[in-house]
């Protein structure tokens, strides 16, 4: 990958958005916000920011209506509304589902952007290691929950609805991938990043990405995208607060690059929205870099990638089972 990233075109100027409805997870800050920006730049009628922390999304909200771009374009009637959404915890995912398909009659777009990137393992009390609940697990969840809504919202207009992920070529990177931490012929996948053995604090983030695309990859072996088409896109490195995790010994050497290499985010924006509305249904189930689809790794397409993806979509299953009545498309393979 060189250093210095390519440039990004802005969007087409005639996308106009308006009479749809769109959820946008993570958008209190960063790359989420923005695509509620450029959203609403573009006239959609209804926006959801799905947040953890309300009181800070009701903040972004205001600075997002503030800004003179989304004043110039949005609907004057557009509804902007903040709802709660913790990643952590599977009961809010379901609350939120509730609660918007109750208040909200359609669903056209649904941006599973939120994701967390954190160096300490911690073990949620829904079992899981944290990074694997909020990146992978809750936005399959929360997916399933709204898939009902989105179908329906396909079948009612004539037009296919969207589920976009926030991806990274980060996956590329995952223990597993690599080699590093391998799969024990006995584990499960789940089991395997849930175990103390596995963690491996600087590929974590990569490893909950690869997870997301194999279960993206293994739901168009089941999902044709004729209702709701999915894809997923890296935006590249990006000029956020994602790093401010970081110790400071390592914060300051990551800034630096940034400041010579990161996108600022209303560019990472125009990849996301590309992805999302622009490109067509030939983007069901493919993985965008930039504004181009990126062919799998070969590991995906080898004997061992295609296990783990089989394991992993059949333990999500059992695992979904819990929480919602997993739909008859969704059978283990």
């Amino acid at each position: 990958m060189p250093f210095f990233q390519p440039s990004v075109s802005p969007l087409p100027e005639n996308i106009s958005l308006r009479g749809q409805t769109a959820i946008v997870t993570g958008a209190s800050q960063g790359i989420g916000t923005e695509i509620v920006a450029q959203l609403l730049e573009r006239s959609i009628s209804t926006v959801v920011l799905a947040v953890r922390n309300v009181a800070k999304g009701e903040e972004a909200r205001k600075a997002i209506l503030g800004r003179p771009s989304v004043k110039k374009g949005m609907d004057t009637k557009a509804v902007v509304k903040v709802m709660k959404l913790e990643a952590e915890d599977y009961g809010s995912v379901k609350s939120f589902a509730d609660d918007f398909s109750k208040e909200f009659g359609e669903l056209h777009l649904l941006m599973l952007n939120a994701g967390i990137g954190i160096l300490e393992r911690d073990i949620l009390p829904t079992t899981h290691e944290k990074t694997i609940q909020v990146n992978y697990l809750s936005n399959v969840l929360l997916l399933l929950l709204l898939y009902p809504l989105l179908t329906n919202t396909a079948t009612t207009t004539g037009t296919p609805t969207r589920i976009t992920w926030t991806g990274s070529r980060m996956h590329t990177s995952s223990s597993l991938l690599t080699g590093k931490k391998p799969l024990a012929p006995s584990s499960t996948v789940l089991g395997h990043f849930d175990s103390k053995e596995s963690w491996v604090p600087f590929t974590r983030y990569g490893d909950s990405k690869l997870l997301c695309l194999l279960f993206m990859y293994e739901m168009t072996n089941h999902d044709d995208g004729g209702k709701v088409v999915q894809n997923s896109f890296c935006p590249g490195m990006v000029n956020t607060g994602m790093s401010d995790v970081l110790p400071i010994y390592l914060r300051v050497p990551v800034n630096m690059v940034k400041a010579l290499r990161a996108r600022s985010v209303d560019v990472a924006g125009w990849v996301a929205l590309n992805t999302a509305v622009v490109v067509g249904g030939e983007s069901h189930g493919q993985f965008y870099a930039d504004k181009e689809v990126v062919e799998p790794a070969p590991w995906f397409r080898s004997a061992e990638g295609r296990r783990v993806q089989k394991m992993l979509w059949n333990e999500t299953v059992d695992e979904m089972a819990k929480y919602t009545k997993v739909p008859a498309w969704m059978k283990k393979v």
